[in-house]
């Protein structure tokens, strides 16, 4: 990932220092309006740097890779809880509720660790592309889909036997994705010099369509219910809205500092990113489309993960190797 303007280092880039100004809340659902989020603890977990976050909201869990440890760190709440061993430099997680399954994926062995939450095991070892970064999971259709970064495609497992069925050539080093989970489109963050989206029908197992963003975009977060990605821009500070259903650019709204990753929590109609050189958290109205709030969080936050249920988000920050945990 060397290529692009921000150095990339594993799943983290380079530093620019940045500030914000806190503003107004969010709407909830119902119209009513949560207060913003606000940190209400930062944990220390494993060996940074730390690199991806995910959360099984059927248990409230939430789960850290780390590459300087090579594990999955287990946060129950706002307490570290357990540490897994897994493969070599992990980097992206993606966690199947139903199965009490999480898949990370390792850049160095090139491989996606399975793991048992329940035993916490790794129970199998699937081998992938060239520097596999994102992990997201289908379980309507038992689909794991892997990002390789520096083999320009994305590997499709099926999760009921652990094997490869399909690797799809996407675009230029594919980072993040995101999966609708009406269409079972799914969206891939190119963060190389094409700077776009591949949109994959996982019928046709091919892209069907390129959408072009802004600079390096990292990250696709999806809203369900209005059929929206958010696409943070990590070299021009802003982040694409995108129509899921008609596979175009609906506005672009300017986030921060480095924006690099996005999740969506529908039932507070908020849409969470994370300003790596800012060191912030924008919280935007995805109603409105603005960004209504900016939260000061870690240093270097990177990836983001909220529980929908509690409203709880898990902030990585990668250059001070902490977890920030907001709460509204």
């Amino acid at each position: 990932m060397n290529k692009i303007v921000c150095t990339f280092v594993a799943a983290g880039i380079a530093v620019f220092a940045g500030g914000c100004n806190d503003s107004g809340g969010d709407p909830g659902a119902g119209g009513a309006r949560l207060e913003p989020p606000r940190v209400t603890a930062t944990l220390d977990v494993g060996v940074g740097p730390l690199e991806d976050v995910t959360v099984d909201e059927s248990t409230h869990t939430a789960y850290i890779t780390n590459s300087g440890d090579n594990s999955l760190s287990v946060i129950d709440g706002e307490s570290h809880v357990s540490k897994i061993d897994v493969g070599t430099k992990p980097s992206g997680v993606a966690v199947n509720p139903a199965t009490q399954t999480a898949y990370v994926t390792s850049k160095a062995d090139g491989t996606v660790s399975v793991v048992d939450l329940v035993d916490k095991s790794v129970t199998a070892t699937i081998g992938v592309g060239k520097d596999p970064e994102g992990a997201e999971v289908d379980a309507d259709t038992h689909t794991l889909y892997v990002a390789n970064v520096a083999g320009n495609s994305v590997s499709v497992i099926d999760t009921e036997t652990n094997a490869v069925t399909a690797t799809i050539p996407v675009g230029d080093q594919p980072s993040k994705m995101g999966v609708d989970p009406t269409s079972h489109f799914v969206f891939v963050a190119n963060a190389g010099a094409d700077s776009s989206v591949s949109v994959i029908d996982p019928a046709k197992r091919e892209v069907i369509q390129t959408i072009a963003v802004g600079r390096s975009p990292r990250d696709v977060a999806i809203d369900p219910a209005t059929r929206t990605g958010y696409v943070p821009n990590a070299n021009d500070g802003t982040i694409s809205v995108l129509d899921t259903e008609r596979f175009t650019v609906l506005q672009t709204i300017e986030a921060g500092d480095q924006p690099v990753a996005a999740t969506v929590d529908p039932a507070a109609h908020t849409a969470l990113v994370t300003n790596y050189g800012a060191s912030t958290l924008a919280i935007i109205d995805t109603q409105s489309q603005a960004v209504v709030d900016t939260v000061h969080v870690g240093d270097g936050p990177q990836f983001v993960a909220v529980d929908s249920a509690t409203h709880k988000a898990y902030v990585v920050n990668h250059t001070d190797n902490s977890v920030s945990i907001l709460e509204r």
